[in-house]
């Protein structure tokens, strides 16, 4: 797994800590609103990847929940692979 995808993953668990543990405050409803926007916008990514995800072999569920946590980054991986380069993933 990629330091960017690990990244992305520390921050996807900080904002769900504060949304939980902040619930009342400022901090713990944008951090809830941010976890959803994310989530709506790679839901899209999902739609918008599939293709590539089919093509790519392997666990399709896998590529898609990737896509899903990790939106262009995993797309960009797949893309690379197909090209063949496998340094990129």
């Amino acid at each position: 797994m990629s330091a960017q995808k690990i990244t992305l993953l520390v921050v996807y668990v900080i904002l769900a800590l504060l949304a939980l543990t902040q619930s009342g405050g400022a901090v713990g409803v944008w951090s809830l609103r941010i976890l959803v926007l994310l989530a709506v916008v790679h839901a899209v990514e999902v739609i918008v990847f599939f293709k590539l995800c089919r093509r790519a072999g392997g666990s399709l569920v896998g590529h898609l929940l990737q896509v899903f946590l990790f939106g262009v980054l995993h797309a960009g991986e797949l893309r690379a692979q197909a090209a063949g380069n496998p340094n990129n993933s």
